[in-house]
């Protein structure tokens, strides 16, 4: 059951109906990583030499594509972020380019000349004034650097899964629950070797799109009277709640993908 929106007990609605098809959606497809950190991002700043922005944030990542779900979504936050300039360089601003060193070697006779400047008009400037009182304050302004961050807040959303409409769905839910959550832990290969968690492409058609995303959160919970039922306990429905994080910052060339 990967299409929740139109084959999932969310709603009373019959499965398959037309009025299904209308209700807000986001899409997620699930890749698998098969490599290590080290060489996912040896890999990612290989693409650095495409010069298609497309094509960058596809190598970004090296992972097989999975499977593909739809989820119901009603949540009324979709977006917020913020930036934020300040007077130095960050580790963020230049990673992967310069470092600062080389940065202020590249300007140093620059900043040494406006110094010199800035120096010669501060002599003119009496440090008491005519009453004998404290000098005035002096500041001057300087041009801040834009910080290159993720600030992105998470997509996060939640919906039901209905365990009392048609005979078949309370194994339909419990099947999903223990899938979902399977693709988002770690799994032991051996004593040594374990596997990484899926990462995912995030689409709320026409609001939002992630190229690289992972979940951060996942939740499950149960409403209503419980059962017994196959040795499982059964609720009258669960609630299911995530949110996705973009590996990356959410550049302005995503716009154009929602």
């Amino acid at each position: 059951m990967n299409n929740i929106v139109r084959d999932g007990a969310w709603t009373t609605l019959p499965k398959g109906s037309k009025l299904r098809k209308e209700a807000p959606r986001v899409a997620v497809t699930a890749y698998k990583l098969d490599s290590s950190s080290l060489e996912q991002t040896i890999q990612g700043f290989a693409s650095v030499a495409d010069l298609t922005t497309e094509a960058f944030y596809d190598n970004l990542y090296q992972g097989k594509k999975q499977t593909r779900y739809v989820f119901p979504y009603f949540n009324n936050d979709f977006r917020s972020f913020s930036n934020e300039f300040a007077d130095t360089l960050s580790n963020i601003t230049d990673r992967g380019t310069v470092s600062i060193t080389q940065v202020v070697n590249q300007i140093g006779g620059e900043l040494a000349g406006a110094a010199g400047q800035v120096a010669e008009v501060l002599k003119g400037i009496n440090t008491v004034t005519g009453d004998g009182g404290p000098s005035t304050g002096t500041y001057i302004e300087t041009p801040k650097f834009y910080q290159f961050a993720n600030t992105d807040n998470a997509l996060s959303f939640s919906f039901p899964l209905l365990n009392t409409i048609e005979e078949g769905d309370v194994d339909k839910n419990h099947e999903f629950i223990k899938e979902f959550t399977k693709l988002n832990r770690p799994e032991r290969k051996n004593s040594v070797n374990m596997t990484f968690p899926h990462i995912y492409k995030v689409k709320l058609k026409g609001l939002r799109f992630m190229r690289w995303a992972y979940l951060d959160n996942l939740s499950f919970s149960m409403i209503g009277q419980r059962r017994l039922k196959g040795g499982k306990m059964v609720p009258e429905a669960y609630v299911c709640n995530m949110s996705f994080k973009s590996l990356t910052v959410e550049v302005a060339n995503f716009m154009n993908k929602v």
